[in-house]
């Protein structure tokens, strides 16, 4: 694929992001007894992340997790595509600067 055409698709994608987060969201379980049988308790969601070089971390009600969780997908993805922007347009001008320096025969 051309390297102009993806730069052009990564952008679009980026611009598709409707929601970010950064951090993540991590599901927790607890185990309790009941009757003297063991049962499971759960899930409990917490969301981290890192704020003023210091872990800030939160308790994040079940109905709110599938929201906080895109968001944070949303960010994992924007940063792999800018990533991905990156790498392609170093090489686009390694290419054009490549073609620069030869001496001419």
């Amino acid at each position: 694929m051309d390297i102009q055409i993806r730069r052009k698709q990564i952008l679009v994608e980026m611009a598709q992001i409707d929601s970010m987060a950064k951090g993540r969201l991590t599901e927790e379980y607890r185990d309790s007894y009941k009757a003297g049988k063991p049962i499971r308790l759960g899930p409990y969601f917490k969301y981290q992340r890192w704020e003023d070089g210091k872990n800030v971390s939160r308790r994040i009600p079940a109905p709110k997790a599938a929201e906080l969780r895109k968001a944070v997908e949303g960010y994992h993805l924007f940063q792999s595509l800018a990533e991905e922007y990156v790498r392609l347009t170093v090489e686009e001008t390694r290419k054009k600067s490549a073609g620069e320096g030869k001496k001419k025969p």
